[in-house]
């Protein structure tokens, strides 16, 4: 039986992200201007809090630098603020050098994890040239870890559309603790290596064996050569890989497949910023926003 949802509660919930205030705190308005800095040239003039809670808003409701300059130039004019706002490039040059935890959350309190990967378009001359030439699209690979108990993300990550599905593996059990769990993926990582990663970070590797796997000596299939034994003893057929994905807990994976239909509801599916380093920086922050909401969610 399924858990019962409080609809007021979650109505609220929904309610609240709405509200600018539940991304843009009192004090980061106040404290809008930098503090002391040991920099070449010239000082910074707004404090990476306030153009973190500039883009957030920008991200939020989806709007161009210069609408996201318009919005926050109304806003301190009705809240009547001696705020001064940063123009439109300011921000664009400044979401670069933005600096942001080095983790989405603490690895203390992470043990089990779920990993996918989704496609991003990317916009700029190479998307004009597909249209207009017809050509390749170009697009972004979106690497996303979840903590399978609290349902945060651990890892949020952008490459090329050539690197393996796998890459962010290790850097993903990076951010765990050292209990012993499990790792939830997609059958692309039934290989030795990623067995091996698994069991020195002393976690189980659960991902579906590829049809007609054999049973090897080696000790880091251990777990692979369990799970082929549950398969064929249930009838080696396609519901016997059903029922197994239930036995084990693998079917929890689907929580990182609604994570991505969650973050492209919130946030499309392209990528506002054109600069490498601006798209890595905007991807955290979405990623900072989602841990932001399931935060508000489970309080």
């Amino acid at each position: 039986m399924g858990i019962k949802r409080d609809w007021k509660q979650y109505n609220k919930q929904l309610i609240n992200r709405g509200k600018i205030h539940f991304w843009v705190k009192p004090e980061v308005i106040k404290k809008w201007r930098a503090g002391k800095q040991k920099k070449n040239g010239h000082p910074l003039v707004y404090s990476d809090s306030f153009i973190q809670a500039i883009s957030y808003i920008r991200f939020k409701f989806r709007m161009s630098l210069r609408e996201t300059e318009g919005f926050f130039t109304s806003f301190v004019a009705l809240i009547k603020k001696d705020t001064q706002v940063p123009c439109y490039t300011q921000i664009c040059r400044r979401l670069k050098s933005l600096s942001l935890p080095s983790e989405l959350i603490q690895k203390k309190g992470v043990t089990d994890v779920v990993l996918d990967t989704t496609g991003l378009k990317i916009y700029g001359e190479g998307e004009w040239r597909a249209e207009r030439y017809s050509g390749k699209k170009r697009w972004k690979k979106l690497h996303l870890s979840m903590d399978v108990i609290s349902g945060k993300l651990v890892l949020a990550e952008i490459t090329n559309e050539y690197v393996h599905d796998t890459t962010y593996l290790e850097k993903t059990l990076q951010r765990v603790n050292g209990r012993r769990g499990k790792v939830l993926i997609d059958g692309i990582a039934d290989s030795g290596k990623c067995y091996d990663l698994a069991m020195r970070y002393n976690k189980r590797l659960l991902t579906p064996p590829q049809k007609g796997a054999v049973i090897r000596k080696e000790p880091i299939y251990e777990d692979r050569n369990i799970a082929i034994k549950m398969i064929r003893g249930l009838g080696d057929d396609r519901l016997a890989r059903s029922i197994w994905s239930k036995l084990v807990g693998y079917n929890r994976r689907v929580i990182v497949e609604s994570m991505m239909a969650r973050w492209k509801s919130l946030y499309g599916g392209s990528l506002k910023s054109r600069c490498a380093k601006r798209k890595e920086i905007e991807v955290q922050l979405k990623a900072m926003m989602i841990n932001q909401m399931i935060e508000a969610q489970a309080a």
